[in-house]
């Protein structure tokens, strides 16, 4: 696996939130701040999360953030093919494109190399194996270290490897919504990481009743109780928190460990919703 395993120990930031929700580049950044002094070794953001006639946005908040950082700095993985113009998202997997995309993300990090680039969604108009093609002309031109895909399935992610070495996926998985589960798993099988986004992606934001009822018995947030069952899942799942205040970095930083009578009863009453869980 290429990604170091340290990153994996535990959660990683997702940063989406900074540009879709109000908020300042300073108040984003000491968001990000928070989360590597709470030991969170891993920053995930995209091109396209960013906000109308900004260029990466979320890309600058965690190059505003990194500024003057001693130390061990964390993974950082970013994103192209995809990207915001104006209240549209295009889709473009071409290999020029992405070349294009991760220059700019290049340049707004301020790095020499970043550390994980994902194709973020499959552009249906291209060859899969063209775009992968393409991240891994990067990689071997020393531009990114390691490669990844987003929002793609096991049979994708296959095809994906017969040309490169592919070293995660980062799909929507939650308690709520484990659909994606076997594809965690079948990445785990190939060695791959898998990052889960949306990882509290309950209806209406509500958490399933029966980690409300952990949360409740335990004394803990009900955040924490549904990434304690994702991490539970798999030693290769990291969730993938969109925190927008340090104090919800800090809190979900702080690692739970379930049962396996609790992890149980996660499984077999999920699909109940808590009321007084938004």
């Amino acid at each position: 696996m290429l990604i170091a395993d340290q990153a994996l120990d535990g959660i990683g930031l997702g940063t989406a939130q900074f540009a879709f929700r109000d908020g300042s580049i300073e108040d984003s950044a000491a968001t990000v701040r928070a989360a590597l002094n709470a030991g969170v070794g891993l920053i995930d953001t995209a091109l396209a999360y960013t906000r109308a006639g900004v260029e990466s946005y979320a890309e600058q908040v965690i190059a505003s953030a990194l500024r003057g950082v001693k130390g061990e700095r964390p993974l950082i993985a970013t994103k192209g093919g995809h990207w915001r113009d104006g209240d549209s998202f295009p889709v473009d997997g071409r290999p020029g494109t992405l070349r294009a995309h991760c220059d700019i993300s290049l340049r707004t990090l301020n790095v020499d190399r970043i550390d994980l680039y994902q194709l973020h969604h499959v552009d249906p108009a291209v060859p899969l194996l063209d775009s992968v093609g393409a991240l891994e002309r990067l990689r071997q031109d020393g531009k990114v270290a390691a490669i990844g895909l987003s929002n793609v399935t096991v049979a994708q992610l296959d095809e994906a490897l017969t040309v490169a070495p592919i070293s995660s996926v980062q799909n929507r998985l939650s308690l709520a919504h484990p659909g994606d589960l076997p594809t965690a798993l079948a990445c785990a099988r190939r060695g791959v990481a898998y990052l889960a986004y949306s990882p509290f992606g309950g209806p209406a934001g509500r958490a399933p009743e029966a980690a409300a009822a952990i949360a409740r018995r335990r004394g803990v947030s009900v955040y924490r109780v549904q990434l304690a069952w994702l991490r539970a899942q798999s030693p290769h799942i990291m969730p993938l928190v969109g925190a927008s205040r340090p104090a919800s970095i800090v809190d979900s930083a702080a690692l739970l460990e379930l049962t396996g009578e609790e992890l149980a009863g996660m499984s077999a009453g999920r699909g109940r919703v808590a009321r007084d869980s938004g």
